[in-house]
């Protein structure tokens, strides 16, 4: 019984290491890439961790993995009939392969949600030396983009554990460090889905914990900060803009947000990508104009996960997807049924994901998409299925 109990603590262990490891996936092939030139590192990492953990969990939840995989790979097949096998056709059924299918895998089976949490900061900060290395100031705006995105996911966890009561002072004092140094460089390349994120999940944070004045108090500092902000944007701006110049940063966020207010363009040009997007769909709101197709036609990507899903591939994947999308919602604001661990993983990954995606990237590249996916699906069918050891 004992040995019974280990080997399921050390597979829930590992299994916890490997969906760390997916989720820090870009910085651990940044620090690949530099360490032995070898080009196109990011497939490693999904690779080997889908192998292992087919290698060494049991079968039982691969159903869900093969009925979702195959759901997507139909759109693909629809795709595939109206254009051939197109440029960007290729390129998503390549990134759903490596990123998606490779992510139903590893996040399918049970884990433990806070050994995840305390992992990735661990694989943050041994690959945190590659920023010594970046030319960050001579960076092309897509490549600052997503190192801004890339930083994300450990300061969103650093924010969680220093506000986690029973954390050891040395400890909230680690996560204060790794906020800082990584902080410093959200702040030169992040952009406002960035820090859009991080106001949405301390948003999340503040609401799944218990009621108390406390709570409250910080609910109303946070909204009336919030009007003051929203009141005062542009003088802040310029204010923080001084500041930091001061210091002789440049931010990247502050740069472009002044310079889109300037120009009357806080879209920044996507509100005439969502036209054209639109106008796809309604041409075929069914089954869309197919998979790659706007990327194709208009060589750049629609810059918006809902208004993407409409014109590839209509409402036929849209309702399902938004269903999902709703229904991991439901259980962040309104469910008292979800382990709260699992709950706040969950809010984590959303925090991650789905911001970034309605304002930029593609959500066939993005693993967290994935992750918060087959969770969602996971948790809705196997109701007693915590992802967790009780």
């Amino acid at each position: 019984m004992g040995t019974k109990l280990t080997n399921e603590e050390n597979l829930i262990k590992l299994n916890s290491l490997l969906i760390a490891i997916i989720i820090s996936a870009n910085i651990i092939a940044i620090a690949l890439n530099m360490l032995v030139g070898l080009n196109n590192s990011i497939v490693l990492p999904f690779i080997l961790c889908s192998f292992i953990s087919l290698l060494v969990n049991r079968r039982s939840n691969l159903i869900v993995v093969f009925a979702l995989s195959f759901f997507f790979l139909l759109f693909f097949l629809i795709s595939y009939i109206q254009l051939g096998a197109s440029t960007h056709l290729k390129d998503y059924l390549l990134s759903f392969f490596t990123f998606g299918i490779t992510s139903f895998i590893v996040a399918s089976q049970p884990f433990d949600a806070q050994k995840v949490m305390r992992y990735i900061p661990l694989i943050y900060l041994v690959t945190s030396w590659i920023f010594l290395f970046l030319d960050i100031d001579h960076m092309l705006p897509g490549n600052k983009m997503g190192l801004g995105y890339l930083t994300l996911p450990v300061i969103l966890i650093g924010i969680y554990q220093i506000t986690t009561q029973n954390l050891k002072v040395q400890k909230k004092l680690f996560y204060f460090v790794l906020i800082l140094w990584f902080g410093y460089f959200m702040i030169k390349v992040g952009t406002r889905g960035t820090f859009l994120s991080i106001g949405i999940y301390i948003f999340l944070l503040i609401l799944n914990t218990r009621f108390s004045y406390k709570k409250l108090f910080l609910s109303l500092v946070m909204f009336i900060s919030s009007i003051l902000i929203y009141l005062n944007f542009l003088p802040l701006l310029l204010s923080a803009q001084s500041f930091l110049m001061g210091l002789n940063i440049k931010s990247n966020f502050i740069e472009k947000t002044i310079l889109a207010i300037n120009e009357d363009n806080l879209s920044n040009g996507r509100s005439g990508l969502y036209d054209l997007a639109f106008n796809g769909f309604k041409e075929n709101w069914l089954y869309g104009k197919g998979i790659g197709n706007f990327h194709d036609t208009y060589l750049i990507y629609v810059h918006d996960i809902f208004l993407q899903i409409l014109n590839e591939s209509g409402i036929l994947l849209a309702i399902p997807v938004f269903s999902i999308i709703l229904y991991g919602l439901f259980l962040m604001f309104f469910s008292k049924k979800i382990d709260k661990q699992l709950k706040l993983f969950i809010c984590f990954i959303f925090s991650i994901s789905i911001p970034r995606l309605v304002f930029s990237s593609i959500f066939w590249k993005e693993q967290s998409f994935w992750i918060f996916m087959i969770l969602i699906i996971s948790f809705y069918c196997f109701k007693r299925y915590s992802f967790e050891k009780k």
